[in-house]
């Protein structure tokens, strides 16, 4: 376990909740985002790279600032609590449904697709079920 890495995202994360500039985006439910999720602890989904980012997946949206999210992942595995699926760019894809989570619109930071009607409805009702 790297400490330099927490210590990197807590300056990452500072700046993100202190930027000022007003977003011009509005994400919706079945959008897939780049999201800053930042380094987490123990078995949660982390962010990768400089800005500890990876695609997310908007599931609900209560306002234009509040989503739940669930982390994607292009490892598939056949467990519950995955669910399997290829991007529009022929990419394998794991929605991980035991990660959904609440995240402010401040920690998205750009659009990469939309996934189809009928897609978001399979994943809903996958986690449906896990509730």
């Amino acid at each position: 376990m790297d400490n330099k890495e927490y210590d990197l995202w807590n300056e990452i994360k500072k700046n993100i909740q202190f930027d000022t500039d007003r977003p011009d985006y509005f994400p919706q439910e079945g959008e897939v985002w780049m999201s800053s999720l930042g380094k987490n602890i123990g078995f949660e989904q982390n962010g990768s790279g400089d800005s500890f980012s990876r695609p997310v997946l908007i599931v609900k949206k209560f306002n234009n600032r509040m989503f739940w999210i669930v982390t994607l992942s292009t490892k598939q595995k056949s467990f519950d609590f995955y669910f399997n699926y290829t991007d529009l760019s022929n990419q394998k894809v794991s929605v991980i449904l035991a990660q959904m989570k609440l995240v402010s619109l401040k920690r998205l930071r750009r659009k990469l697709y939309e996934i189809s009607g009928s897609l978001f409805d399979e994943i809903k009702q996958k986690l449906k079920a896990l509730f």
